[in-house]
């Protein structure tokens, strides 16, 4: 039987929702229980389980009983793991500045970090795995994030009017020349700031708060609210040179390996490489390694943007990546119509967030309602969905 119900792990983050996705999954909310991720997928970290197995397999170890017929073409991908997670995320307060490594960099990361000894848990660790970790996130709400360097005409503008210019050694030179070079010792140095020249900043950046510096009023806002919740740490002056962004539902980010980002309020469905790399720069009370995150980011300003929905049928369509680890689709049920789908030899999870669903092949059918998922191996030749739920699918690209 290749359709499984799944059991998903919740993830109790201090940033996390109390609500989001308890009113997701029909349960009443805890406001001292903030849940903030749901992982669907084969993670060590969370993996989910199978409903219809006996004791409730865990997908991980379900998958690891023959990977070649349960993954079919993504079994080379991920060294016979499963090459995406999906998640439910929901932001009520701002996540960690972050980037994460290509593949080359997470091999040569782990492998060091083995050498030394860490255990595969320890706090220190930036490497849990050899694998890169491509994101694409899709606004369930309005969701807010920093994502990117912005152009260095703008970090130079954004800094002079926030008051910074004459407590970083490496402004002056960067607002001259305005280069790779200058702007990556620029943001070494803001990333570094510690103690007594960390505190003329921060008292630099509230001054310009207090007054009409000239900031962008967004920014202002956004640098407002990270010192709300960060008073003391230096990634508060990320929106300063980070692009900021509003989704809104239905609207995407794609997060390519070394792009610097941090969510910061809202829920969404997250798509990514199946990997826990991530290499911190501010905002957390988690390890911060900005020598190691420097070999990881690209200093080079964001040249993405807001990525929408390409539809490929009245009610169906998918989000645009250059990765091949995943691709994330959404099929419309709402006007009762049945669709069918081919599974292409790919693994697929679908996971409906609202109304309700029938998933039926040849030989297994299944009924997913709000809030629930399912993992369809890649043996199962084709599909046929009918209900009226909104569905969303984490699978591979189509083949070439």
């Amino acid at each position: 039987m290749g359709l499984h119900k799944l059991i998903n792990p919740l993830k109790n983050y201090a940033w996390g929702s109390p609500d989001f996705i308890p009113r997701l999954l029909g349960k009443d909310p805890d406001p001292e229980l903030p849940i903030a991720e749901m992982w669907m997928g084969a993670h060590p970290a969370g993996s989910s389980s199978l409903r219809t197995m006996e004791e409730g397999i865990s997908l991980l170890d379900y998958i690891d009983t023959d990977p070649g017929r349960i993954l079919g073409r993504g079994a080379v991908l991920a060294e016979g793991r499963l090459p995406f997670l999906l998640k439910v995320l929901a932001a009520e307060r701002p996540l960690s500045i972050q980037a994460h490594p290509s593949e080359a960099q997470a091999k040569l990361g782990w492998q060091r970090e083995n050498s030394l000894s860490l255990e595969p848990d320890s706090p220190l660790r930036n490497y849990r795995d050899p694998r890169a970790k491509p994101e694409l996130l899709c606004a369930l709400t309005e969701f807010i994030a920093l994502c990117g360097f912005r152009a260095y005409r703008e970090v130079a503008e954004n800094l002079s009017k926030a008051g910074l210019g004459a407590c970083l050694k490496s402004y002056a030179p960067f607002a001259k020349h305005q280069n790779r070079n200058w702007f990556q010792r620029l943001i070494l140095e803001l990333l570094s700031l510690r103690e007594n020249r960390l505190e003329d900043a921060l008292t630099a950046l509230k001054s310009s708060l207090r007054e009409d510096s000239g900031l962008d009023p967004d920014i202002r806002d956004c640098c407002m609210l990270l010192l709300e919740y960060y008073p003391k740490d230096a990634g508060v002056f990320a929106p300063l040179y980070l692009n900021l962004f509003t989704l809104q539902p239905g609207e995407a980010l794609f997060l390519a390996t070394g792009v610097p980002h941090a969510y910061l309020r809202g829920a969404g469905i997250e798509i990514m490489g199946n990997s826990d790399n991530v290499l911190r720069g501010g905002l957390t009370q988690k390890h911060v390694d900005v020598e190691e995150l420097a070999r990881v980011l690209d200093f080079e300003p964001y040249s993405g943007g807001v990525v929408t929905l390409q539809a490929d049928g009245p009610f169906s369509g998918s989000y645009p990546s250059p990765v091949q680890e995943f691709e994330l689709r959404r099929i419309d049920l709402g006007g009762g119509w049945g669709q069918s789908y081919d599974v292409g030899r790919a693994p697929l999870i679908v996971f409906c967030a609202d109304g309700s669903a029938i998933l039926e092949s040849r030989t297994s059918r299944l009924e997913l309602v709000k809030g629930e998922a399912a993992f369809v191996s890649a043996d199962v030749e084709s599909l046929h969905f009918a209900g009226d739920g909104t569905l969303w699918l984490a699978t591979l690209p189509a083949q070439n």
